[in-house]
């Protein structure tokens, strides 16, 4: 197998020198590639913690957070990403030794259910939530993220990372007594365009009533956190958003400044 060097924030991986994802690792060793992801690794991922991964597709933070983490649990439902998430992790024995890799999707119940690529098998975007017939689906099993949490041994202290186009809605409000009890860092990227149904006026209507629905009761989840951080590229900083949630928990107009936009680490330390 042809491999590459990938460095990043003060390390070193190798992975698969695969044609089809050569074009993200060279963004991926840019500095273009989210540096609100790197933000949260440097200041919430602590040497010997625990980090646990929803949606790890290929393994860009995996690999990342093995370099410093205890122990990495990662989920990724999609066939082809996972295989390749496999051969990248086969060549970095160290982050193979340390990594447990999940084969099904992350949910708020066990199951079974249809994950939809629709930009193509093996692509970040594969969803659950997306309509079925807008590209290749699979049947694939289903695991309540709260005994992902208990099994991964998640605790104070440790990060999880939820990236899992649209099924945050369900995902983070099924995680509240193991977050209220155990207050790991919590990392959530949010995809409120996948709750919508854009196929005529009337499911425009009827969907958007329930994406307000689900984003009030995500948002009102993550109130048991007393920081909200975005990270903001400009100042180079972290920006606590709590005020702002909260008001969106208050006050759920139907505009788009009400939604949760992009990604967002809730914790109780401040920065």
């Amino acid at each position: 197998m042809r491999a590459r060097t990938i460095t990043k924030a003060d390390t070193t991986f190798r992975v698969a020198d695969d044609e089809r994802y050569r074009e993200f690792w060279d963004w991926y060793e840019s500095g273009a590639w989210e540096p609100d992801t790197l933000a949260v690794f440097e200041r919430f991922l602590r040497p010997g913690a625990r980090y646990l991964d929803l949606g790890a597709w290929i393994g860009p933070t995996v690999l990342l957070a093995a370099q410093t983490a205890a122990s990495v649990v990662c989920v990724e439902p999609d066939p082809v990403a996972r295989e390749e998430l496999e051969r990248n992790l086969d060549l970095n024995p160290d982050a193979r030794t340390k990594t447990t890799v999940v084969a099904a999707a992350a949910g708020a119940a066990d199951g079974t259910v249809v994950l939809n690529a629709g930009g193509g098998p093996g692509a970040s975007t594969s969803s659950v939530v997306r309509s079925v017939g807008r590209g290749e689906s699979w049947y694939v099993p289903q695991v309540a993220a709260t005994a992902l949490l208990r099994d991964a041994g998640i605790g104070h202290g440790d990060l999880v990372k939820v990236d899992v186009e649209g099924a945050e809605y369900e995902i983070v409000p099924a995680l509240a007594p193991e977050l209220t009890q155990k207050r790991p860092h919590l990392y959530v990227s949010f995809h409120p365009n996948l709750v919508f149904d854009k196929t005529s006026v009337r499911t425009r209507l009827a969907s958007g009533r329930r994406a307000l629905r689900l984003n009030r009761r995500l948002l009102r989840t993550l109130l048991v956190y007393r920081r909200h951080y975005v990270w903001d590229e400009r100042r180079g900083a972290f920006r606590d958003v709590r005020r702002r949630n909260l008001l969106r928990v208050v006050f759920p107009l139907p505009v788009r400044a009400s939604f949760a936009i992009g990604a967002c680490v809730f914790t109780d330390e401040e920065v």
